[in-house]
Order: structure tokens, then sequence, then C-alpha cells
């Protein structure tokens, strides 16, 4: 949501004069394809080669039908559209507090769960093993760890580079509207 919410704000000048529906607009396009090629690859691999984990050790996957994990994918580029949906409504009533809000209480809400959830994340293993805590190696001892340095990398350049774009595309907007 918060990826959704951060694209239709840094678009922002440019979304309240667009004509077209809500979903027919190059930065809808633009979200949906950071998380097509960005997010929902980097959750099949980690969903695939590290599940227990991926699951926080909530749910033992073993038990899992397969089409949880893959409706769990799914729901990626959803919760980006609903967040992407809020802050394009909130652009277009001129209402920026709104997802300047929105956004504010996701990243609280981020840091909090990974404040709760550092220790899950902190070591790898099974359900079984996280659970009767055995054989759990720290994630910087596994294959883990290039993995998690790769997607903290890559994914606020990509991420980061579409907001920047947008947003100077919108203070171009802007500054020619003013002439």
């Amino acid at each position: 949501m918060l990826v959704g919410a951060s694209v239709a704000y840094s678009a922002r000048v440019q979304i309240r004069s667009l004509q077209r529906p809500v979903f027919y607009n190059r930065y809808f396009t633009a979200l949906l394809m950071l998380e097509v090629l960005i997010f929902l690859p980097v959750g099949i691999y980690f969903n695939g080669f590290y599940p227990d984990w991926s699951w926080m050790y909530l749910l033992d996957t073993r038990a899992l039908p397969p089409g949880v994990t893959a409706m769990a994918m799914a729901i990626y580029p959803v919760t980006a559209t609903m967040g992407y949906l809020v802050g394009y409504f909130s652009s277009k009533s001129n209402s920026d507090w709104v997802s300047v809000m929105f956004m504010g209480f996701l990243l609280l809400g981020l840091m909090g769960l990974l404040a709760v959830g550092t220790e899950k994340l902190g070591n790898v293993g099974t359900f079984d093993q996280y659970h009767n805590n055995v054989n759990l190696q720290r994630w910087t001892d596994t294959s883990l760890l290039p993995s998690i340095i790769a997607v903290l990398l890559g994914i606020p350049v990509a991420w980061g580079y579409l907001l920047l774009r947008f947003w100077r595309e919108g203070h171009v907007h802007a500054t020619a509207g003013m002439k």
C-alpha cells in the first residue's frame, strides 16, 4: 500500500489534470510494472526458498495448500493498487494531507511489524525448528544474506527512481503551468 500511495503522491500534480479514468494512465501502469517486475519476483523467490521465514513462522507452510502462496503473491499488486487509489483520489480532491497521513500510518505500521518481528526475521529455519528453538541459523550466516542485500539495494533504487521521475515531471508541469 505504501508503494502505491507514494507513486500516486509523487505524481499528484499530473494526476490533478488527468482526464482519463483512474486505471488508464501511465502512473498506474508504472506502479503495476514495478510490482510485477520487482516485488512479485522477490516474493516468489523468498516464498520458494525460505517459505517459513517468509510467513514469519506464523504458518506451517508444509500444511498450506499451494494456492494459498499463489494468492498471497497476487495480493502484492492488489494492495499496491489500493494504496494508489488512496493517493489518486486524495490528489484529485486536492487533499495531499490524506496521502501524507496514510503513508505515515503505513510507515508506523511497518516499523511496528519489523520491531515485533525482528527476532523472527533474524533466524532462518523451518516452522518446527523455530517453534522448538532448535537448529536455527542467523540469517547473516545463510544464503539469505546476499538476497537481502540485493533486495535492500534493488527495491529502493527502482522505487526511488520512479518517485523521483514523477516528482520532477510534476515540478516541470507546475512550472510550465505558471508561465
